[in-house]
């Protein structure tokens, strides 16, 4: 038998025998002559932008050179050939850096200066061209040939717009007006950037603050309207698919985002048929809430009395100065909304208009209170009708109803007969109402009698 403490000393060399074997590392095998790969999915590709934009302005100087080229348009349809030929080069890493020198001759950093301002820059650039069409469109032509060619480069479009839209504070009015110029051109030209990309980013709190904003778009709106074949419509359409139509307001600093400085701005800018439109569009939005207001109040629990639902609209009307055209039309089609036609034939429905207009006819008068506006009611019934063909039929009882109510008038409701018709459905409508119209003129000639 081992004395203990033998005992403590050998298990203390296991031990330690034991954790060297654990620490040490092993060496694999290996075979005399044989190279281990490394994976490609394991190969880090150093970033190297500035390199490719030298071999970018080093290729379209030469190929200007090569073919001999004298005029801007010339050194760009040879650069354009020989980087299409280019199989080289990495597009589809650096299509940002690519639309940087063909906007400023080099890559662009913070505040709108070089990255490395010792590197060769670009001759022919965009913000060295004049600041006109002719001169930019040679640049653009340019674009929408690469893209075509490589649709991915598309995206570094995109991020080359943004970038100068974030740093446009940085550059004078004309270099400005030159980025205006291009991006109309671009978007007129419908090389395939997407509007909403680009445009979300121009509500930057910095930007919009200074004014800096304001003047860029301001500048644009005028740049897209001059280019020929282009209206206020196409812009209109632009705003719209770029979703900020809506948000036009909040381009102004926050100290003059008013709707008067908003028309004293783009007057004073000759954009007087984007201030009209934008003038439709607000009135629109009222008209909306006063429709809304007016169907939550007649179908509410319990429903609006009459008098709370004239109330009701003449406050909207003194507010907004909403037209009495568009308030007769929204007063009818608030107290149809009201109306659950669900599972409910002709007859009911019928019923059901009987019953709202009792109720309500003191809303219709009050508001329809000349030939006009009881024109603008009938052809407003007559559209409604037309769109829910649950109520086709009954049409002229309708009209019918509101005669009896003192409500139309009969000079109106000839009127609309013999030429005052809306185009939809008109045949269908005019050949219902034949009976009454026949009623109403045999009463005339009684009268006459």
């Amino acid at each position: 038998q081992l004395p203990v403490v033998n005992i403590l000393i050998v298990a203390a060399e296991v031990s330690e025998s034991v954790d060297q074997s654990m620490t040490t590392k092993q060496e694999k095998p290996t075979l005399a002559g044989v190279t281990l790969k490394t994976r490609k999915r394991n190969i880090v590709v150093p970033v190297d932008p500035a390199s490719f934009a030298n071999a970018v302005v080093a290729i379209c100087q030469d190929s200007a050179d090569a073919a001999g080229a004298t005029t801007a348009q010339e050194e760009l349809t040879a650069a354009c050939k020989e980087l299409e030929n280019d199989s080289n080069l990495e597009f589809s890493r650096y299509g940002d850096t690519l639309f940087e020198v063909f906007f400023a001759g080099g890559m662009i950093a913070a505040g709108g200066k070089y990255v490395d301002e010792k590197s060769p820059k670009l001759k022919t650039h965009i913000l060295l061209a004049h600041p006109s069409h002719e001169a930019i469109l040679p640049f653009v032509k340019v674009f929408a040939s690469m893209t075509r060619r490589r649709p991915f480069l598309i995206r570094g479009l995109e991020n080359t717009l943004i970038k100068l839209l974030l740093t446009m504070e940085f550059f004078d009015t004309e270099k400005r007006k030159k980025i205006a110029i291009a991006m109309a051109l671009i978007f007129a030209n419908k090389i395939a950037v997407v509007p909403e990309n680009v445009f979300s980013k121009c509500f930057n709190d910095r930007l919009v603050t200074k004014g800096t904003m304001l003047e860029f778009m301001t500048l644009f709106f005028q740049e897209f309207t001059s280019i020929q074949g282009i209206s206020t419509d196409d812009l209109v359409s632009l705003l719209v698919k770029s979703k900020i139509s809506s948000r036009l307001l909040d381009l102004f600093p926050p100290l003059n985002r008013s709707y008067d400085e908003f028309n004293r701005h783009f007057n004073d800018a000759g954009l007087s048929d984007l201030v009209l439109w934008n003038s439709k569009e607000i009135m629109a939005l009222k008209i909306n809430d006063l429709l809304t207001s007016l169907t939550d109040a007649v179908s509410g629990e319990p429903p609006a009395s009459c008098a709370d639902a004239i109330a009701l609209s003449k406050s909207r009307v003194d507010e907004f100065s909403i037209p009495k055209e568009e308030v007769v039309r929204v007063s009818w089609l608030a107290l149809m909304a009201s109306i659950n036609v669900t599972g409910k034939n002709q007859q009911q429905i019928l019923q059901a208009i009987v019953a709202l207009i009792k109720k309500y006819h003191k809303l219709l008068s009050t508001w329809v209170t000349s030939g006009k506006l009881e024109l603008q009611l009938l052809t407003t019934i007559q559209c409604h009708c037309y769109e829910d063909n649950r109520l086709l039929k009954i049409f002229t009882d309708i009209v019918r109803m509101l005669y009896d109510a003192d409500i139309l008038n009969e000079d109106t409701i000839m009127h609309w007969y013999k030429k005052g018709s809306h185009p939809k459905g008109r045949n269908v409508f005019l050949k219902d109402a034949e009976t009454f119209i026949h009623w109403l003129e045999e009463a005339e000639e009684d009268e006459t009698v």
